[in-house]
């Protein structure tokens, strides 16, 4: 069974939207061009349901973040139905009181019931019916509100990635794919945005597919982070520019969301720091198939468990009861068997 990895002297927000808190972070400190920015960020009309027979509320902030293969050929037609995949889904949990922020990652596989079309991997809910049916698809699966939606594009995320000069990732064993024959050896590799993308979406090679998949975003992301708050980036205005300007053109978030509450968000996050925050997997009972489907079947026991404390604010009274809290360590990328 997959377990929840606490990320609390680890790296920053190991998601793929870590790359916005950064940006938006960053942006307060050059506040002459973030009204450029927010300019940048796409508005999703309708991507968070209507308010009849949601979740009741709970005490915190919670938000619904994807990483996009977006097919759309302009940017009004990115966001339509059937136009993207949701390639990453992650749950951002920032509760009220407590000095952590939350990021539940829910592996794109996992088999669930999405409204109005029966069960079917979460991750088709998007290509279905867009933001609003995913998040309407999370809400049902863990029965607790999502407040705010954020989705990053693949694209942007390679451009990301060169703004910065390419980022650096050191593997504990070297990862060969043999599908498509990409090969990184064990050590120090610099990656640049084409090869980056590569790296963060390959799962043939992997022994746990999809599962394996989050822990290597992961620890790309982490790097990522690391290299956009560092000194040499910071310290260059030029570079910091474009990597700002990147970062917001490939955002886009719901309609109710301001650069206000963005900012709002990212300072929090900054004040909880990296020790606060927490990286979690729901849990797989099992994978098989549905058709021609490799699917990941969720623990529904440990998965209700998890959504269950985030309503009642005690997610991590819950993971020390169930043993679930880790030791921090450095996620390694399994190379896998061939």
């Amino acid at each position: 069974m997959a377990r929840p990895e606490n990320r609390r002297r680890g790296g920053l927000l190991p998601t793929l939207l870590c790359c916005l808190a950064v940006a938006l972070a960053l942006a307060i400190a050059v506040a002459w061009r973030a009204d450029v920015y927010d300019r940048n960020i796409e508005r999703i009309t309708g991507a968070v349901p209507d308010e009849e027979g949601r979740p009741v509320d709970d005490p915190g902030e919670n938000w619904l973040l994807i990483g996009s293969d977006m097919r759309g050929e302009s940017t009004a037609d990115k966001w339509r139905e059937g136009e993207a995949d949701a390639d990453v889904i992650m749950f951002l949990h920032v509760p009220e009181g407590e000095a952590r922020a939350y990021v539940i990652a829910i592996s794109r596989d996992s088999w669930v019931d999405i409204p109005g079309h029966g069960e079917g991997k979460i991750a088709d809910a998007y290509s279905l019916g867009g933001p609003r049916l995913l998040t309407s698809t999370v809400e049902r699966l863990g029965d607790v509100r999502v407040d705010h939606f954020a989705a990053v594009d693949f694209a942007g995320f390679e451009a990301m990635t060169d703004a910065l000069g390419g980022v650096v990732i050191d593997l504990p064993r070297e990862v060969y794919d043999p599908t498509n024959g990409w090969y990184w050896e064990a050590g120090r590799n610099h990656m640049d945005g084409e090869e980056a993308l590569r790296f963060v979406r390959e799962r043939k090679g992997l022994s746990g597919s999809d599962l394996d998949r989050i822990k290597r975003q992961q620890v790309f992301l982490r790097a990522m982070a690391e290299k956009a708050v560092s000194e040499e980036v910071r310290t260059d205005p030029r570079r910091l520019d474009a990597f700002l300007t990147a970062a917001s053109e490939s955002v886009a978030v719901d309609e109710n969301t301001t650069m206000a509450m963005m900012r709002g968000l990212m300072m929090r996050l900054v004040g909880i720091g990296p020790e606060g925050a927490v990286f979690l997997s729901l849990p797989a009972a099992s994978t098989g198939w549905e058709g021609e489907q490799n699917v990941v079947y969720l623990d529904e026991e440990t998965t209700a468990g998890v959504f269950e404390r985030v309503r009642d604010g005690k997610l991590m009274e819950y993971i020390a009861e169930e043993g679930l809290e880790h030791e921090a360590q450095d996620l390694e990328v399994q190379s896998p068997e061939y």
